[in-house]
This record gives structure tokens, sequence and C-alpha cells, in this order.
């Protein structure tokens, strides 16, 4: 599907639902709120669903009360079996989770938008673009073929998932739309240090405490080229912090010089493991977490644990460590 094909599909529908991938970053949660604004003023039946509340720190993104917990009805006019649904941020639709599982089967449809490698996915019935550098990279440009004008709010939702998934601008697939996106947005009411504010400037002294305990479990291998570190439940608990205050601790280890791989396990806590990798670009990280069932791009991955925590981490080590130059 090409854009253009997307945008005529939603012209045509009434109804829409909006989600993402389970635990859902700033990428996910921006094109969210952005496209589904963009289809309430085009007179369009639109609802945002997460599987649990929003996280405090992407609390602003919300500014109109867009995004609602599953378990809230959509809207009284809205009916799944006449809605679309839309899946950002991610090639799976089943990592949406619990929403994949309460709506795939009773929706008219899906369609995924995402920007993630597609591990040969047919893409005849959905949008994606893996030389994009965000989901919100790709619903800027959708938007503006809806013909929909940016408000500020949804233009600081775009940006937001924008500065998010490119690192600040930095990450490989960083290109030259990425920067005329920003452009636009900037013009459209972006304060670019507003957002950096929000974003990483704004944290609680519980995830400085969460960052404390779990640098304390760093460890290093391959002469120094993989970090792992390691969030326990237990973490969580000792420093009153969430789970999503964890985001960013991945990124710590790849300051080094060299370090080329971080990996981060991490228990919610309910004890449900996840394992996140991030690369400098000379290990393709995505083909590793497909071999898990995961999938991303490949500087940043990850997968949910279905191994016990020592045989993921021996098991993620040894794949790494093969995969290094």
């Amino acid at each position: 599907m090409k854009l253009d094909d997307l945008a005529s599909l939603l012209r045509t529908g009434d109804s829409y639902i909006l989600t993402s991938h389970e635990s859902p970053d700033g990428d996910g949660l921006g094109a969210m709120y952005a496209l589904c604004r963009a289809l309430e003023k085009l007179g369009k039946k639109a609802a945002a669903l997460l599987s649990e509340p929003l996280p405090p720190k992407y609390r602003f993104l919300d500014e109109r009360g867009v995004f609602r917990v599953a378990e809230t009805p959509p809207a009284a006019d809205l009916d799944p079996a006449s809605s679309l649904l839309l899946i950002l941020d991610t090639n799976d639709a089943h990592y949406a989770g619990r929403i994949a599982d309460t709506l795939l089967d009773v929706v008219r449809g899906h369609v995924l938008i995402d920007h993630h490698e597609s591990r040969g996915l047919d893409s005849s019935g959905h949008f994606l673009d893996s030389d994009a550098s965000s989901t919100c990279e790709i619903t800027f440009g959708l938007i503006r073929k809806l013909g929909v004008s940016l408000d500020p709010d949804m233009a600081v939702a775009l940006f937001t998932g924008i500065v998010y998934d490119t690192g600040s601008f930095g990450y490989p697939k960083t290109g030259e739309n990425t920067f005329a996106c920003a452009l636009e947005l900037v013009r459209a009411g972006v304060k670019p240090y507003s957002v950096h504010n929000l974003l990483y400037e704004s944290s609680s002294v519980a995830s400085l405490l969460l960052r404390k305990l779990v640098l304390s479990t760093l460890e290093l291998h391959a002469d120094n080229r993989i970090a792992v570190q390691i969030m326990r439940a237990v973490h969580l608990d000792d420093s009153g912090a969430v789970y999503e205050d964890s985001e960013d601790l991945i990124n710590v280890p790849l300051r080094s010089e060299t370090v080329q791989v971080s990996v981060f396990f991490k228990e919610n806590k309910t004890g449900i493991l996840r394992c996140s990798l991030r690369s400098k670009g000379s290990v393709n990280v995505a083909h590793i977490a497909q071999g898990f069932g995961g999938g991303g791009h490949r500087t940043a991955a990850g997968f949910k644990c279905s191994l016990p925590l020592e045989q993921a981490r021996k098991s993620v080590l040894d794949k790494l460590q093969d995969a290094l130059p």
C-alpha cells in the first residue's frame, strides 16, 4: 500500500480505532494522538486506545484527552464491528497485546502503519516504510495527504515521536525528510527546547534512584563491546519508580567508546521479562530480536522473553558475540 492509498482508505471510512504496541513509546503515542486528532478534524469517529493508563512522562502529549484505557468504551456511538483498527508503530498486530486479542476478530479489518523491518510481511494491505525515521514521520506525511492542518498539540505529538525515535536526530535513519518534517512542525508551533525538557529533563527522583540500581548490575563482555544491564521488579519497588522510568536506561552504556551493543533485560511488577537491544550499527539487533520472536530496527530492537532470565541472557550473548565483526 502506498501513502496515497492509505490516505484514500482513511477518507472513505467513517469509524476508526487506533492503538500501538504494548508499553508504547513516544513515537507510537505521538503518532496515535496526531492521527486520531486528524481523523476527528475530518469528521470521523476515532478513538485512541491504550492497554494501560498513559505513563506520567507522556501526559503532556494528551492536551485534549484523546487517549482512553481499553476497558473504557471507546465511545457510545463507536461500533468496533464497523471500525477499522489502525495499529501504529509495529509490524505485527499481535504486539498490540490485549487490545489485539480483544478487537482483531471483531473489527471490520486492521491496517499496520510502521517503520520497522517487515520480516517479509505482505504489505499490500498495510503501510510499512522501513526507510522512515519514525512512525511519526510517516504520520506527518499521511496527515498532509489527508489535507488536515496541524494544530499545535498535534505538531508537538509528532515532534515528540520523531525526537524520541531518532535519538534527538542522531540515529542512522535520520534523513533529509526527517529534518523537513521537523521544520514544518516548528512552524506549526513546536518549541524544541520545551519538548526536550519534557522528555529528558523532567524525570522523577525515583527514576534517578532506579538508574542507580540498574547501573549496579552492569556487565561488560566481548572485550567491552557488549554491555548488559538487568532491572528486576524489586528495583521498581526499592526506588519507587514506574516501569516507564526505565525507558532510556539502555542507552547509557552506548556512551562508552568501546560498547557497540547494549542489552537490557527488564521485569515489570508482575514479573514479565523483556529484552531491549541497542546497537551503534555494527550489529543488526533487529535480526537478533527476530530470532526470539521480536523485531525492530537495525540499531534498536526487542522481544518479550519466554525463557528464564539466565537462559535468555546466555542465548542473547552467544548470538551477539557471533554477530560482532
